[in-house]
């Protein structure tokens, strides 16, 4: 026995050991976790940072300098002619007309060179009169313009390493068409490439170029300088572009000329930088959370878990003595030290809660019990027994809102022809209300067998009930006497609701008769009589306010009118059908609105007395 408890023991050690170590590991991931997107997300923001600032720089270096290049076009009149008569001859491009060559002597017979400015000479020619002059001097006349501009002025100022030049034409007939591109002119210099293949630029031929820049476009639109960041797809290096248009004689976008830089070095430093950082700081993320991890377990896990085992016991036992002999022994001056003080209070005051608790069960089971015992003997007091009398017929119901109600109905023979007839409606609920409508009740039955009239049963019972009423409790009462001969009610009210007659054939009504004051009020309060005549086949319904006040979910009263709606449609039912149809009405209309007073009524239809 003590060997399999050994082996029990050391067992749950392992399991919690394996557990606190599974929660160890957990808070590591997560902070490594956390580290190192902080770290990589640091590292993209720097090195698009530097990115940016790196391409900003380019902006303001190919800028003035494009927009400069772009202003030697300016110098030439009629510039589309020059633009086509370059497309259809790409062989024009590959000559160079130095004022040392036979070339240039034999243009300036007929075309003088003007210096236009301190960088451009070029020669005097009439632009309306370039389709007629023969083609040996369109072809002297594109040669030179084609050489000045580019040659001298383009590749001159922007070629160096890592960067080129184009000019693309982007008319309608022409578009895409690459008049010009340092790259080839470069390779055409060296013999490395037919100078008519003019195609090869940035990795791509013109037209896969002219399908990836979308900058191309918004120049043609906005007129203005753009810049693009190209990737190429051909030879995988980043270049980063300045695209300026170039305008004819009458301000359309004709060409675009295209400074090209290729930073792919940069780039490539750039990732490499990045990628050491984060590899570098990985490591010492990793590190860091190694020495990280031993203080979160000394300083957090541990307690924790301690006051973790200490509150699973506490559920296990019920007994706050071992589990505050833990908390004590938690020394840790942080967050998890006062976590162990306040776990000790927590099921002490627990433990007292629990033994309140368990006491206030107890007393509400008891009076649980006693409400059921006092709803039982309210309920026995009200007659139920109903009489089965060929002369009349009766029905009455009481339904409490709470365990007990403070209404009361009561029938009786006073002799072998009066019939007593009683309803009444106690201030208040529960069983105080309950206990003083058993004493009204039983007052005004007890009386009527000695009082002559129901003013002076009203009248006495008033007298007792106002006697030693400490509480100041009181009762609204309506109290008839039936003449069984006869038909006729003589009738006393005390501040209570109006009574509802239906004559034969006839609809239910209203009685709107003269009230005196409620029940223990005054003690010198009267009351008087008036008498109603039910004929054979009239029916009187007296109720308590819970009828006519019953209020659904909009706060709307049933009241009297819709009592009386609901009375009409079945008029000739007996009273127990018209109190059953009555409720149902109410309890249609009240919906699932809380019940807040009792409802009580007593019916009666008068049938005559057979000779």
């Amino acid at each position: 026995m003590g060997k399999d408890s050994e082996i029990k023991k050391e067992k749950t050690k392992k399991i919690k050991r394996n557990r606190d170590l599974r929660l160890l590991f957990q808070v590591g991931a997560i902070f490594a976790i956390i580290f190192t997107l902080l770290i990589v997300v640091s590292a993209l923001i720097q090195t698009r940072g530097s990115t940016q600032t790196y391409l900003e720089a380019k902006q303001e270096f190919m800028k003035p300098l494009a927009e400069k290049m772009r202003d030697y076009f300016e110098y030439v009149d009629n510039l589309d002619w020059f633009l086509d008569f370059w497309a259809r001859h790409p062989e024009s491009g590959s000559v160079s007309i130095d004022p040392d060559t036979e070339y240039y002597a034999e243009m300036v017979k007929d075309f003088p060179v003007v210096d236009l400015s301190m960088d451009v000479s070029l020669p005097k020619y009439d632009p309306d009169q370039l389709e007629n002059y023969t083609r040996r001097q369109q072809m002297l006349l594109s040669i030179f313009v084609y050489d000045t501009i580019t040659t001298n002025q383009i590749i001159s100022t922007y070629q160096m390493e890592n960067e080129t030049a184009a000019i693309i034409d982007v008319s309608d007939e022409h578009w895409g068409h690459c008049i010009f591109n340092t790259k080839d002119y470069s390779e055409a210099i060296h013999g490395d490439m037919d100078p008519e293949q003019v195609k090869n630029y940035l990795g791509a031929d013109e037209s896969e170029l002219l399908n990836a820049l979308s900058g191309i476009r918004k120049v043609k639109t906005s007129k203005t300088t753009v810049f693009e960041r190209y990737d190429s797809p051909k030879d995988g290096n980043y270049y980063y572009l300045c695209i300026t248009p170039i305008f004819n004689d009458e301000g359309d976008v004709r060409a675009v000329l295209i400074l090209s830089n290729d930073w792919s070095e940069f780039h490539s430093t750039l990732m490499t930088k990045l990628f050491t950082t984060v590899a570098i700081t990985a490591l010492a993320i990793a590190a860091g959370s190694v020495l990280l991890l031993f203080f979160i377990n000394r300083a957090a896990i541990r307690p924790l878990a301690k006051v973790q085992k200490g509150v699973r016991e506490y559920m296990v036992t019920k007994d706050s003595v071992p589990i505050v002999e833990q908390m004590d022994r938690i020394k840790q001056r942080n967050e998890f030290g006062v976590l162990a003080d306040d776990v000790s209070h927590m099921v002490v005051e627990m433990d007292r809660h629990t033994s309140e608790i368990a006491k206030l069960t107890g007393e509400r089971e008891r009076v649980a019990t006693e409400l059921s015992l006092a709803s039982s003997i309210q309920m026995g007091v009200l007659p139920v027994n109903y009489p089965n009398e060929k002369d009349y017929e009766l029905y009455a119901t009481m339904t409490p809102a709470k365990e007990v109600g403070g209404d009361l109905y009561d029938f009786f023979d006073i002799d072998e022809t009066h019939l007593g007839l009683v309803i009444g409606d106690v201030s208040g609920k529960g069983v105080p209300a309950s206990l003083f409508m058993m004493i009204a009740k039983l007052l005004i039955q007890e009386y009527s067998k000695t009082e002559p009239s129901p003013a002076s049963v009203l009248t006495r019972a008033n007298k007792t009930l106002c006697e030693n009423n400490k509480n100041d409790m009181f009762v609204t009462a309506w109290f008839g006497i039936m003449d069984r001969t006869t038909g006729k009610i003589t009738a006393s009210s005390a501040g209570h609701e109006f009574p509802i007659l239906r004559d034969p054939e006839g609809e239910f009504r209203l009685i709107k008769d003269r009230h005196g004051f409620v029940l223990g009020g005054m003690d010198m309060s009267k009351y008087r009589e008036y008498e109603l005549e039910l004929k054979p086949g009239g029916t009187l319904l007296v109720y308590t306010d819970g009828a006519a006040e019953a209020t659904n979910a909009n706060d709307e009263l049933f009241g009297t009118d819709r009592m009386l709606e609901a009375l009409n449609q079945h008029p000739e039912d007996h009273p127990r059908e018209v109190i059953a149809h009555l409720t149902d009405a109410i309890n249609e209309f009240v919906g699932t609105a809380p019940q807040f007073d009792d409802l009580t009524m007593l019916c009666v239809r008068y049938n005559g007395r057979e000779e």
